[in-house]
Formats: C-alpha cells, structure tokens, sequence
C-alpha cells in the first residue's frame, strides 16, 4: 500500500516539474509570439490611380515581406475612387493621379491632418497599335507634331474620359495648347481610365491615343510615337494621403511613409515614374518642376 502511494506522490511531482520546465516554457512563449503576430496583422487598403497598378503591385508585396500587414489594392479612375471614398470612407491610403480629385476627398474632411504630400509625377505619351510591317506602316512621322493627330485616318483617338479621369484632362489640355483640340474632339474615343485608353489602341480600336509614358512602357501591344517633355506638357502630379476616421491609422501612416521611401522610389522609378521632392504641402505646381530624375527622349521609335 505505502509502495503504490509513493509511486502516485513521485509520479505526480515529475508531470508538476514537466510542466514548468524550461523547454515547455519556451514552447509556449514561441506559440504566443506567433498567435501575437498572427493578431498582430492588420488590412490596409489602398486606393490608387489606375496607372499605378503594376508599381503598386510589386511595392505592396515588397512591403508585405516585412510588416504585420495583408495590402488590398483597389485600382480606378482618381474621380471615381474619390466619390468612393467620400461616399463610404473605405480607404486607408489614396493615391491620386490629380490635386482635384485629393481635394474632393479633403473637402470631405477625410484626409488625415499633415499627411498629404505630392509623391509622383508622369508625362503624357502619344502611342499607335504594333503594326508588323514596322515604322513604314506608321501614320507618324520626326519630327512629331501635335498637328498630326489631326490625320483623317487617325478615326479614333483613345483618350481617358476628358471630363472625369485626370489623364483625359492632361491630355486635353496639351491638345487644346497646341490648337488641334477642335480638330480631333469628335473622334476622341473615351475611355473609363487610362488603362482602357491603352487597351483601345493595343486591340486596334483606335489609331492612336494619348496615355501616360507609364502605361506604355511595358505593352507588347501598343508603341510609344512621342513623349511630351515634362516643361511642354501639363504639371503632372500624383498626391498622397492617409485617410481620416479610419482604425488602423498608425499602420497607415507608416504604409505611406514606405511609399515615400528610397525603397519605394526603386520601384516607381522602375516603371517610368518620376518622384517628386519630398516635400509636405508644396504646391503642385512647383512640386511638378521640382523632381529627382531626368525625363527620357521625347522621341521613341
């Protein structure tokens, strides 16, 4: 009897030491760290202009490598995300192409205190379909001049929407400058961004078209005729802000900060962008002129 009591008393005192050993301690805290960051991750979205979606893409999965954070990106014209985010404030960081449509937003009391900044710019680039038979088949020729979209075989002209997307706005704008506006209104083909603009000239929908340099660089489908140079175009600017009355502002604000970053820069550079000064609260104006690198050639054959 005395035997079997003190094999349960020792029996019981090695599962009581098991239980606070040093390796079962270390097991546990490991599992709470990670269930901490497995808590610890938080969704941001981002509402961006629709000619950043292959930068963002590939800076959102940079930044996801290192932070506690899942990134939605929702892509659109500038004007329509704007009435979004007005109507229903879903966004925790805008990326806009425009300072018109981040006005909206601001008017709106949405735009979080000391976080708007103008990050990027772009230039307006004049594209024609792929044609096999090479630069013979081109309705263009060097130099390149404005009046020459006014051609009657250019039938469509690929525009984004003029009244509501930021790059149908700078396009009309460089075209209204030049004197042909008149001339090629009626055969405008409207688009809901500008990567539709860019898809309407690949399929050969239209002759020609007018989208930002960024949207071209990378299309197998559609070439680039002309770039407007940065000081006869008009001042691109693509603002950003982290959005007010939102839950995960912390997160946010650092989300933005890394889009500032040099980081960052590397990739919108990549792509054709230029990064803007950073500089808070510079007029766009003189933000525009103020950049980090070199345009490229207005003529790309």
């Amino acid at each position: 009897m005395f035997r079997i009591v003190l094999q349960c008393f020792v029996v019981s005192v090695l599962t009581a030491l098991a239980a606070c050993s040093p390796d079962s301690g270390a097991g546990s805290s490991a599992q709470g760290r990670a269930s901490a960051r497995e808590g610890a991750k938080v969704e941001l979205t981002v509402y961006a202009a629709a000619s950043t979606r292959d930068a963002l893409q590939a800076i959102a999965a940079l930044y996801a490598r290192d932070h506690a954070a899942e990134i939605v990106l929702n892509f659109g014209s500038s004007s329509d995300l704007a009435k979004q985010i007005v109507a229903a404030n879903k966004a925790d960081v805008f990326l806009s192409a425009d300072s018109k449509a981040m006005d909206e937003v601001a008017a709106a009391g949405l735009v979080d205190e000391g976080s708007r900044r103008d990050l990027l710019s772009n230039q307006l680039a004049i594209i024609e379909p792929v044609d096999e038979r090479g630069a013979s088949a081109s309705l263009f020729a060097e130099p390149f001049s404005a009046e020459q979209l006014t051609n009657e075989k250019i039938e469509r002209l690929a525009l984004a929407n003029v009244e509501t997307v930021p790059a149908g706005r700078y396009a009309k704008s460089w075209l209204v400058k030049h004197g042909v506006w008149d001339a090629v209104a009626a055969r405008v083909l409207p688009a809901v961004d500008v990567r539709a603009a860019l898809g309407a000239v690949e399929s050969g929908a239209a002759r020609a078209g007018i989208v930002y340099r960024t949207d071209v660089a990378r299309s197998k489908n559609a070439r680039i005729v002309f770039v407007v140079p940065s000081e006869d175009g008009p001042k691109i600017v693509y603002p950003l802000a982290v959005l007010a009355q939102r839950p995960h502002a912390p997160e946010a604000r650092e989300l933005a900060a890394f889009l500032g970053s040099d980081a960052a820069k590397e990739v919108f550079e990549s792509f054709g962008f230029t990064r803007l000064a950073p500089r808070v609260g510079v007029p766009a104006s003189d933000a525009a002129s103020d950049t980090a690198s070199t345009p490229a050639s207005p003529h790309v054959k």
